[in-house]
């Protein structure tokens, strides 16, 4: 190993234990901690406690009645198991996931890529915002990209050597395809078509690959037994939901084609800038989109004009990162090269396709982590069209373009950390594990000697969000919190709190004719505990 290979080496292992320090760093205490995942948190202990059955499905996908496999719930019974069944304990299998799928993805570019530009690559995604951002608190889709790569690197090898493909990537791929189909409705579709095209493909050469097919299916098939069996038991209703979230969708929900296109190129285009660059901290990915109709958001020139920018940059790089690809795969002479290629033309493809039909009412960015790592990928096509010119100067770009995309994920790591050290984080919409916990200790103190209280929330209150976690950690000291939506229907002489944004004690007096006996202001949350 020459002296450059060297410092590309040394470059990326700094980058490498700064992307698993990031995602370590107060990890308990900043741990995302919505309704969800104290739900999940609570069926686990409830498992583990004897008091429910192993369960046969996983959580429900979005806001729908149907569910995805129970998969992901097994990680973290596995994890609380080990560690106890706690809130960071059941995060664990995603803080697990996250940080293998660096290195995994350096070696699925490797397959491409020069050494360099694999280690330079991988060293981004150690470091990007949104990849650190979804290995640090539990979710279902969190995992996805480890087991996307994976998934995407078995069939390269299947491609690459047919019926010869060893059997550690026959087992692998049986692997990514089980478990990434219970991780999100998405791959549910994305991962089997697929691996359809990729065998279809293959058969047309050698018919004999299908007997390591029937093995990659059975692996698939036994690690979805859970839901197979609850399917059998109650008629197939979890597959009958699922077609009946399609059938039930409103005319706003079934826009046009033309219409969910424009939305996709957009999310796709924004989820570029957003897990490469980092610029903010947003879930929204269609908020170009959402600025064509909000006149007043348009008045917001400095806002309005960064929207711009973030869009056509994402749209420069989704264009030319595309035609890259297209390109290379033609020229490419290389058999193991071009199969990658094809393989990432088919992937991004049918990606698209899959999100047509949700993208338009569920522009969220995790909906969009299978393909976390393209935006990746089309920037090595330009480093590596710039490394093939012979001037200096294209050098210097090359430093001066990974330096950039490093400081703005810096940036944002620093902005976002900087408001989870004050306990500053937790708003309407995101709740803080170290900060619910501040909130509840609260409530109980304010409480003593009773061992109860309630909590007027109701479904027009943003801060409905808190009611499970806080649910949750009283519960752990025997306390029990009990939500109502109204004061009529509250016993006299019960405790009762309130909870909404900070200094508005007026209005909480005048809604609910009670007076304050006191509050706490937490960061974007008020309590107040209301007189009896």
């Amino acid at each position: 190993m020459n002296c450059k290979k060297y410092y590309f080496v040394g470059f990326f292992s700094i980058l490498f234990l700064l992307g698993i320090f990031f995602r370590v760093y107060n990890f308990r205490d900043w741990l995302y901690f919505y309704p969800d995942q104290a739900r999940d948190v609570m069926i686990v202990q409830d498992v583990l406690n004897g008091n429910a059955p192993l369960p046969l499905l996983g959580p429900i996908a979005a806001s729908t009645s149907f569910k995805v496999g129970p998969m992901y719930y097994y990680f973290q019974i596995i994890s609380a198991k080990i560690f106890g069944a706690t809130p960071q304990a059941v995060a664990y299998p995603d803080l697990f996931f996250g940080i293998l799928s660096i290195p995994l993805l350096y070696y699925f570019l490797k397959r491409y890529f020069s050494t360099n530009i694999s280690l330079t690559l991988a060293g981004l995604y150690s470091v990007s915002f949104y990849a650190i951002k979804y290995s640090r608190f539990a979710w279902n889709s969190n995992p996805i990209p480890f087991f996307v790569i994976l998934f995407l690197l078995s069939l390269l090898e299947f491609l690459n050597s047919n019926e010869k493909t060893k059997w550690f990537w026959v087992v692998a791929l049986g692997i990514a395809l089980g478990v990434g189909v219970q991780l999100h409705t998405v791959l549910l579709v994305l991962m089997p078509l697929t691996i359809a095209f990729v065998f279809l493909y293959l058969m047309r050469k050698n018919w004999k690959i299908l007997y390591k097919l029937a093995i990659v299916v059975s692996f698939a098939l036994v690690l979805n037994s859970g839901q197979i069996l609850s399917e059998m038991r109650t008629n197939f209703h979890n597959t009958r939901d699922f077609f009946r979230v399609l059938d039930d969708r409103s005319p706003q929900e079934r826009a046009g084609l033309a219409e969910n296109f424009m939305l996709d190129v957009i999310c796709h285009s924004q989820a570029n800038v957003l897990y490469l660059l980092s610029a903010e901290n947003k879930d929204s990915c269609n908020s170009f989109a959402d600025f064509r109709y909000d006149k007043d958001a348009k008045k917001n020139t400095a806002k309005y004009a960064m929207v711009i920018v973030n869009f056509s940059l994402g749209l420069a790089l989704l264009v030319t990162g595309y035609f890259f690809l297209f390109l290379y795969f033609r020229k490419e002479q290389d058999k193991s090269k071009k199969m990658f290629l094809g393989l990432m033309l088919l992937y991004g493809a049918l990606s698209f396709l899959m999100l047509l039909p949700v993208i338009g009412t569920n522009g969220a960015v995790r909906y969009l982590l299978p393909i976390i790592f393209m935006p990746f990928l089309f920037l090595g096509f330009l480093i590596e069209y710039l490394s093939r010119k012979n001037f200096i100067f294209c050098k210097w770009l090359i430093a001066l373009l990974v330096l950039s995309l490093i400081g703005a994920n810096f940036f944002t790591i620093a902005f976002e950390a900087k408001q989870f050290e004050a306990k500053n984080r937790s708003n309407s919409k995101y709740v803080v594990l170290g900060e619910a916990e501040l909130m509840a200790d609260f409530i109980m103190g304010k409480t003593i000697p009773e061992k109860e209280a309630y909590i007027l929330v109701n479904n027009t209150d943003f801060f409905w969000n808190y009611f499970k976690p806080l649910f949750y950690i009283c519960g752990q000291k025997n306390f029990l919190l009990i939500r109502e939506k109204s004061l009529e229907n509250i016993p006299s002489g019960k405790t009762i709190y309130y909870m909404q944004g900070p200094g508005e004690n007026a209005y909480v007096s005048e809604k609910n004719n009670r007076q304050i006996e006191t509050y706490r202001n937490f960061g974007n949350v008020a309590i107040y505990k209301l007189e009896k």
